[in-house]
């Protein structure tokens, strides 16, 4: 924005100014000789303000365009009143400029300028104009001289001023003049913003531990991140993105419109596998792709999950133990009375049956032991509870808690048997410690809408507290005295991650918890698995 100069304070300084010039005895008739920087300081200033230059000369190409048949002279100083650059019309320059010898690198500054407008809009940081016997030097009285100071970010980086003969001397000339500076020191802070944030995007992309791959309508890679580059080591510039294997596929469905998000993708490099998820986004007249690196994610998480699984294994073996001793006592019975010679046949059934609910127990407590491994297949939810209702049972029976089945009929569907198991499990663990003894806890499966079924696990206990429920799923966020709040993330991540469906936690009015679980039923498998 153009500061506006009190009449006065310019009077003031013009005054002060002429008389220095005659305190220094400088002759008005004379042409001074004036200083000049070496011709490498010239060349390191222009090459400063090369791009501001650029500009100033669009610009004012423009308005000397509009203004033909006016001599004007255009001239650029930095803040130090350094003569760096001429525009314009060629009399002025033969008859004023070079005469007097204002040519590029001289210093416009001193005393021995006297009475200039460009000096005095650097020094008042105000637009100047000096006209006819303004100046204190006689060879300036034929022009008429108007300077504007030049701001960067509120800081004054030099000046630009009009020349032009004393008979074409015209207010209107200040006014567009500061109107031009306007407009470029609007381009100028557009292009100092646009810079920084060039930088900073740059500084970001390299240091980043995202990988960023841009490429055009084809395929055709222009831009590729040092964290990229260190997953695709094989891929360089003016390389082809669908010509490494694992975007073959990815980049042709993105191309038939499909929204590629968390798409997971194995690759290799000279550190072995790595495990990403590739985003792609439209990006000016390409794409820009991104890369995750999770594979030291999914050796945590599969750690956890691990020392998760084995942390229930541990726990249900009080309630597997009394679930075996029951028919280990009944068998020790039946072979006491065997060896007293009380043999009966009937005994041979009772005992087999009793190895059987044995072998039914130990037989599902070791599916919990197997590795974490993905093996989707088409389930009924019904039969995966009917499955683990001996474990359910063992947790329950310790304190004399009551599961309720209530079961619809519901299609199956595709997914991991195993890791849906050790979910309800986990639920149905975490319902029986909250429940006082003799409590009661509902299994509900029903169908949800025409695309998904609900299973739905509700306790009679307390429910969670509003501060645990509102953060729910955060690690080690747990109301239990000795637990780590993983379990209810593994569950999540099983549900929400693998299955492509919702888990939900919250209170039922009369305060007992509830935990929906809300399954697609997918009947094949998916790519992105």
């Amino acid at each position: 924005m153009v500061k506006r100069i009190d009449k006065n304070m310019l009077d003031e300084y013009m005054a002060k100014v002429r008389a220095d010039c005659l305190e220094y005895r400088l002759d008005p008739n004379v042409i001074p000789v004036f200083t000049k920087i070496a011709p490498e300081e010239l060349t390191r200033i222009q090459e400063e303000y090369a791009d501001t230059l650029a500009i100033i000369r669009s610009f004012m190409d423009k308005f000397l365009g509009k203004s033909k048949g006016i001599p004007l002279l255009v001239a650029v100083t930095d803040h130090k009143a350094n003569f760096i650059e001429y525009i314009g019309d060629a009399s002025l320059q033969e008859t004023v400029v070079n005469k007097i010898g204002l040519e590029k690198g001289v210093q416009f500054s001193g005393i021995k300028v006297g009475v200039n407008s460009i000096l005095a809009a650097l020094e008042l940081q105000r637009p100047v104009q000096t006209i006819g016997t303004d100046h204190y030097f006689h060879f300036l009285h034929q022009t008429a001289c108007y300077s504007v100071p030049l701001y960067l970010q509120d800081k004054i980086i030099g000046t630009i001023s009009i020349m032009t003969f004393l008979d074409y001397a015209h207010p209107m000339i200040m006014a567009s003049l500061e109107t031009v500076v306007d407009s470029i020191e609007r381009e100028l802070n557009l292009l100092e913003r646009n810079r920084y944030l060039n930088e900073m995007n740059q500084m970001i992309l390299e240091k980043s531990n995202t990988g960023y791959v841009v490429i055009e309508k084809c395929g055709k890679i222009v831009k590729i991140n040092p964290k990229a580059q260190s997953l695709l080591e094989e891929v360089k510039l003016d390389h082809y993105i669908q010509e490494t294997v694992p975007f073959t596929a990815i980049h042709e469905k993105f191309k038939k419109g499909e929204s590629i998000r968390d798409w997971k993708v194995g690759l290799s490099n000279s550190k072995g596998p790595i495990i990403c998820l590739v985003d792609y986004f439209p990006f000016l007249e390409g794409s820009l792709i991104q890369l995750r690196d999770i594979t030291e994610y999914k050796k945590t998480e599969s750690y956890i999950q691990n020392a998760e699984k084995l942390s229930v294994v541990g726990e249900l073996a009080a309630g597997v133990a009394h679930e075996i001793k029951n028919p280990l006592t009944i068998l020790k019975g039946f072979i006491q009375l065997i060896q007293a010679n009380r043999f009966n046949e009937t005994y041979l059934a009772i005992m087999l049956k009793e190895i059987e609910r044995i072998d039914q127990i130990t037989n599902e407590f070791l599916v919990l032991s197997r590795p974490t491994v993905q093996e989707k297949s088409l389930y009924n939810i019904q039969k995966l509870f009917v499955e683990i209702e001996v474990l359910l049972s063992s947790f329950a029976i310790v304190k004399n808690i009551e599961i309720v089945h209530h079961y619809q009929d519901t299609p199956a569907i595709y997914c991991d048997g195993n890791q849906l198991k050790q979910v309800f499990i986990n639920i149905v663990k975490n319902s029986v410690e909250a429940v006082d003894y003799n409590g009661k806890i509902n299994i509900v499966i029903e169908p949800y809408n025409k695309k998904n079924i609900l299973i739905r696990i509700m306790d009679n206990g307390n429910g969670f507290p509003e501060h645990i429920l509102s953060k729910v799923g955060q690690p080690f966020l747990t109301t239990k005295e000795n637990g780590n709040g993983l379990g209810i993330i593994i569950c999540k991540r099983i549900v929400e991650n693998i299955h492509k469906g919702e888990l939900n936690i919250y209170n039922e009015e009369n305060g007992g918890a509830v935990v929906d679980i809300i399954l697609p039923q997918h009947t094949e498998i998916h790519i992105d698995e």
